[in-house]
């Protein structure tokens, strides 16, 4: 938020020339009426109106010729994206591999195994015990595990099914019928 004559910013509690020469003070904000204001044409100018947008599926707005913010969001990518240059040129690595931006369905397929690996490894001693110990695995846990495994798979063939932004956007709407490979079942 600013104040502005002519087009230039203004500061309060400072004097300031505009730009006929005239010499104003440095108590103009608080001694002037209205009226002095809209004589010397020092208006008040609110901050822009960021707009808001979901980071998870966009980039932010599309910007025009002159700018300024459209109302079209740049969507994020669904699949991998090989980077290239302005000719067309694959970016390497220093190891000459391509660089590749990850798609939403490939970091969300990681997240989820991620989720998935983190509930799994609060059983993993039964596991381990079973290995060292030939000690036998209680059916609840290796029905708790099963399940988590069917899950997370359920998940990955959701993500990797859907054809468009629209299409992923909505796996992410809370649902409460009992899916376990519904998104939200790990969150």
């Amino acid at each position: 938020m600013v104040w502005k004559c002519n087009g230039t910013v203004i500061n309060a509690g400072k004097a300031w020339a505009d730009s006929e020469g005239w010499q104003h003070p440095a108590n103009w904000a608080t001694a002037w009426s209205d009226e002095d204001k809209t004589k010397w044409k020092v208006t008040w100018t609110d901050d822009p109106v960021k707009k808001s947008f979901n980071e998870t599926f966009y980039h932010g707005y599309e910007v025009d010729a002159d700018g300024n913010e459209t109302d079209k969001l740049i969507p994020r990518s669904l699949v991998d994206v090989e980077e290239k240059d302005a000719d067309g040129n694959n970016y390497k690595d220093k190891d000459g591999n391509n660089l590749i931006t990850l798609g939403l369905k490939s970091v969300w397929i990681a997240k989820k195994k991620v989720e998935a690996n983190d509930l799994l490894s609060k059983t993993d001693w039964y596991v381990t015990r079973n290995q060292e110990k030939d000690t036998a695995i209680p059916s609840a846990i290796t029905t708790e595990r099963d399940a988590i495994r069917t899950a997370c798979a359920g998940i990955e063939t959701k993500i990797t099914n859907t054809s468009d932004l629209d299409a992923f956007i909505a796996l992410f709407d809370r649902k409460d019928n009992g899916d376990p490979s519904d998104m939200d079942c790990f969150s």
